[in-house]
């Protein structure tokens, strides 16, 4: 079974702390409140903070990082609108037609995708690709969210559509060189497909038609593999990695209903459960790099950021350190 060593992820000054997402780099990024109530945006650089605020913002979110360390989020002005920060500067992420934008994933040659709202409260995916918008709406859509890309370009999200009753209904989708496909299990409904690797594997979370716990799901060369925490009442997967790794959440059950989630990571068939130290209630990971590392939040009297190695990426890392000390 593989076992775990954990880091709190607290910038300083902190009172609520999100990490939000890691690179292959093991940069961590993500956003925190401060003793004012304000809502700033990091970088943890192996333990060196940076906080991540554009010009004139009065709340920033920050959502993810790429290998080269190009980072994006949104800030309030006041209305949400995106931004990328590379290089030291920020440049402002909001396609046209916007009343709000949201970006939520940037591969690594600097392509974003996310949502957009317009003025009628419609919800259009985009992807910002060098300088230019493209709107991304599933054909009939009523709303599409796009959430995550891969270094391919392909993108995955979801979208709402009403069914034959008139009820709204949400679905997975993958956007691959202009053609849309549904992801949706067989005998689902409100799929969510939520992350893709380089390879085309794409995850999510699914209630299945004829009740019961929300399920995962694993979509690779139009096969479903349905992901289940044993023992769990929900099992949501929300990340994974180039090496087919992947983490999300559980959620264990009383007589009341859920009583707490955990994180987990499943690898090679096998799950393990992420406990931060500390933690006394909750768990939730948001994303895995290529290295295993994760990276999500746990409460204790209030919410802190963590990173979750394995012990034997640990001490690959110390020996590498090791290594790079002794050349200087």
């Amino acid at each position: 079974m593989t076992t775990y060593t954990y880091q709190t992820v607290d910038p300083p000054g902190s009172t609520y702390t999100i990490a939000e997402s890691i690179n292959s780099n093991g940069q961590i990024v993500g956003f925190y409140q401060d003793s004012n109530g304000l809502v700033h945006g990091f970088l943890d650089n192996n333990g060196i903070y940076t906080t991540i605020d554009p010009p004139n913002s009065l709340d920033t979110l920050v959502s993810d990082i790429n290998s080269r360390g190009q980072i994006v989020g949104y800030f309030d002005d006041p209305a949400p609108i995106g931004f990328l920060y590379s290089g030291g500067t920020y440049t402002t992420i909001d396609p046209p037609g916007s009343n709000l934008t949201d970006p939520l994933s940037i591969n690594k040659t600097g392509q974003i995708v996310g949502y957009y709202r317009d003025v009628n409260g419609v919800d259009h995916g985009f992807l910002y690709s060098h300088g230019t918008y493209t709107s991304l709406n599933f054909p009939g859509a009523l709303d599409t969210q796009a959430l995550s890309i891969n270094d391919n370009g392909q993108v995955v999200g979801v979208y709402v559509y009403l069914d034959s009753n008139g009820i709204g209904n949400v679905n997975g989708f993958l956007y691959s060189h202009g053609t849309y496909t549904t992801i949706a299990p067989p005998g689902g409904v409100d799929t969510y497909a939520t992350s893709i690797n380089k390879f085309g594997m794409i995850v999510g979370h699914y209630q299945p038609s004829s009740g019961g716990p929300e399920q995962g799901f694993l979509y690779s060369h139009g096969t479903y593999t349905v992901l289940d925490f044993p023992g769990a009442i929900d099992t949501v997967p929300i990340s994974i990695n180039d090496k087919g790794q992947i983490t999300g959440y559980y959620a264990i059950g009383g007589p009341k209903g859920i009583t707490a989630e955990y994180s987990f990571v499943y690898s090679n068939g096998q799950y393990t459960t992420i406990d931060p130290s500390g933690s006394t209630g909750s768990s939730v990971p948001y994303s895995i790099n290529n290295s295993g590392q994760v990276v999500g939040f746990y409460s204790n009297n209030t919410n802190h950021g963590f990173l979750a190695t394995d012990l034997s990426t640990a001490a690959r890392m110390r020996a590498a350190a090791q290594r790079s000390s002794t050349l200087r």
